[in-house]
């Protein structure tokens, strides 16, 4: 078994200390695949903390207005101090760099209806074509860390068929959930193909009593590769975590985990531990398994 560990919303408003308090103790089991956002607009500690405090079924229009507001861009190359930084770290093989979103902002005119989720983020849920404004974004991260950018990871975890266009046309592969929906089979079918949507479908027939586990290797689509994951937020059921791991361990299949380790001292629902401490428990439980390589997220789907 491959496991990786992908952490997503690395951009201007991180510091060195920042990560070093949360991931240092980690990256010495498993290096960090870290999604990167090179241009995020607004003020992404300020908005983060509106959004995550309200809950995404609480954020009113008013709220979303304010934050459409505020359209300063944010590059993060101008964080010289965390340049340096995340080059070295990539030296060191501690920090591995994929692109998760252009400004994490989407700017339709009407944002789509997501449930349980925060539609204003989903950048790539649009009817834009954003083809080459992905590709001056990749140029741009490998102008600056001098680091191959191979890997897209959706913003929100969502993508439609307009976003899985521009991301196929930049030739990335995608770490994010299956473009799978029993209740789209046609649109599935548009973005996954015909027996890649058959695979899935009989993968969650079989697995049904497990629910909603992660498909356990990548998919070949339009001359990509797509891999499913497992997402480690404060709601996340940490029994099922356990499961869902077993689960694909006992198929030999591979395992991506997606968090976000600036919340790691968020308290997870239903119990006294955070959440960072529930990863570290986790990667020492993976750890004791026969065969399993810790590695970063391009290892997971081959070398290209």
């Amino acid at each position: 078994m491959k496991f990786a560990i992908r952490d997503d919303d690395l951009n201007y408003f991180f510091t060195p200390s920042f990560i070093e308090h949360n991931i240092k103790d980690i990256w010495d089991i498993c290096p960090i695949s870290m999604s990167s956002i090179p241009f995020v607009k607004g003020d992404w500690t300020k908005n983060t903390q509106i959004l995550e405090k309200l809950g995404s079924n609480n954020v009113t229009d008013d709220i979303v207005a304010s934050i459409l507001k505020d359209n300063a861009i944010y590059d993060i190359a101008e964080n010289k101090e965390l340049v340096s930084y995340i080059k070295e770290k990539i030296k060191e093989n501690k920090i591995y760099l994929t692109i998760h979103a252009i400004h994490h902002r989407n700017e339709d005119d009407n944002l789509p209806s997501l449930n349980n989720n925060f539609s204003i983020g989903a950048e790539f849920y649009t009817n834009r074509d954003l083809t080459s404004k992905l590709r001056d974004a990749i140029n741009h991260l490998e102008n600056i860390f001098g680091q191959k950018i191979k890997i897209f990871t959706p913003p929100q975890n969502v993508y439609n068929e307009e976003g899985l266009s521009a991301i196929v046309k930049n030739g990335l592969d995608i770490c994010g959930y299956l473009p799978f929906s029993k209740f789209k089979v046609r649109s599935s079918i548009r973005m996954m193909g015909f027996f890649n949507f058959i695979r899935v479908f009989y993968f969650k027939f079989m697995s049904r009593s497990q629910k909603k586990v992660p498909y356990y290797k990548y998919l070949k689509v339009n001359k990509i590769k797509i891999m499913d994951h497992k997402s480690l937020q404060p709601g996340t059921d940490i029994e099922k975590l356990y499961n869902d791991f077993d689960y694909i361990y006992k198929k030999n299949g591979n395992f991506v985990l997606s968090t976000h380790s600036y919340g790691f001292n968020h308290k997870m629902q239903g119990s006294d531990k955070t959440m960072g401490e529930v990863l570290k428990e986790f990667l020492f439980y993976v750890k004791k398994k026969n065969n399993v390589e810790f590695v970063t997220l391009d290892k997971i789907f081959g070398d290209k």
